[in-house]
């Protein structure tokens, strides 16, 4: 657990070789749910910190992939916490089946065969509560920060930009193979996106950023990834 100085606790919940996070400031959020199965895991590390499933104020899916948005529907149900995604991803959460993934990169490529497969592509179905177009602030949920879309990876692909400095940004930045140190996603809706999507996070403020796999990496990490 991460705690900083303004009383800002960001729990990893390292779920296989995806990341949920749990963000608890006033209020407490998670940030995206794993594949499915995973809920069981969450639950333990709330636990685990002295917390439970319904002190969680809202869940938070940074896209619509499976292995972000798996146990979104159990976790759901099961908390009551209302389900938040961009309106672009709506569609695929709802369907239960995330968009083919179209490369971006040479990993990517030969990647696509096994990730596009119905087995890892497809999750129960899961009804987001509230869909955003634009950003989104948090602060009715006792957390000081806002959403705001980073589109690339997805077309509505966001990211969680916390006052204190902290960035969760999903599948924007993945971690390169094999170094782990960070590199553009492998899959891309919208490529031309990607960088100005990081500019966004990598703001004044901002001091470590939480990647949906691998990380965390602090600001220097990222800038270095865009000269």
């Amino acid at each position: 657990m991460n705690t900083t100085d303004d009383c800002t606790k960001v729990i990893p919940v390292t779920l296989g070789f995806v990341n949920s996070y749990i963000v608890k400031q006033t209020g407490i959020i998670l940030i995206d749910t794993g594949i499915p199965g995973s809920d069981q895991k969450i639950i333990d590390v709330l636990h685990d910190h002295g917390l439970k499933l319904s002190d969680i104020s809202l869940i938070i899916l940074t896209h619509g992939h499976q292995d972000h948005a798996g146990s979104a529907s159990a976790l759901q149900e099961i908390s009551g916490a209302p389900v938040l995604c961009h309106v672009s991803e709506a569609g695929f959460l709802e369907e239960g089946k995330q968009d083919l993934l179209k490369p971006s990169s040479l990993t990517g490529y030969f990647l696509k065969y096994f990730f596009n497969r119905r087995k890892v592509s497809e999750f129960p179905p899961v009804y987001p509560d509230i869909h955003i177009d634009g950003s989104f602030n948090l602060e009715s949920y006792g957390i000081s920060g806002v959403i705001i879309p980073t589109p690339g990876h997805t077309k509505g692909s966001i990211s969680v930009a916390l006052q204190s400095g902290e960035r969760f940004t999903g599948d924007l930045i993945f971690p390169k193979i094999p170094s782990g140190k960070p590199g553009f996603p492998f899959w891309a809706d919208e490529p031309d996106s990607i960088v100005d999507s990081i500019r966004r996070i990598c703001d004044e403020k901002c001091s470590v950023i939480y990647p949906g796999h691998g990380g965390p990496f602090v600001k220097s990490d990222i800038m270095d990834l865009m000269k």
